[in-house]
């Protein structure tokens, strides 16, 4: 049961995280085309990447508290996760769309709801493989 807790205690703190890297994107981007004039398109990429990286940082510290750990093995094996989640996205939000014809009126609510899916079943899952903490090291010899 501790152990149920301590999981549903982790999800809380992922969606948490994901909430914070979505302000960002959005931060970012509107920052990007109000503030310094770039267009919608140009600011899109940089407030996606702006947002990534908030959510390494929000999953690996504060969802997972993963404090040890290569943090660039971390990253190299979050983006892998992400691009996968890119990829399930995408077909599955398709499939949706293909599978009801009033699923293309209300886009947004689909896109929502597949995406909290893929996090969900996907994301959240393979982030525990990225942010396993270390091997306890072994115990120091005591002195003769």
């Amino acid at each position: 049961m501790r152990r149920l807790g301590a999981l549903f205690a982790r999800l809380v703190r992922s969606a948490g995280a994901g909430a914070v890297a979505t302000l960002v994107d959005l931060g970012s981007l509107g920052a990007l085309v109000a503030l310094v004039g770039v267009s919608p398109r140009g600011a899109s990429v940089p407030a996606l990447v702006m947002g990534a990286i908030a959510m390494f940082f929000g999953q690996k510290h504060f969802a997972f508290r993963a404090r040890q750990g290569d943090a660039r093995r971390e990253a190299v094996y979050f983006a892998l996760v992400q691009i996968g989640g890119l990829a399930v996205n995408a077909l599955l939000y398709e499939l949706v769309l293909r599978a009801s014809s009033a699923a293309s009126q209300h886009y947004m609510a689909v896109r929502m709801v597949t995406t909290n899916i893929v996090w969900l079943a996907y994301s959240f899952p393979l982030w525990h493989l990225v942010f396993k903490p270390n091997a306890a090291a072994p115990p120091p010899a005591s002195a003769p």
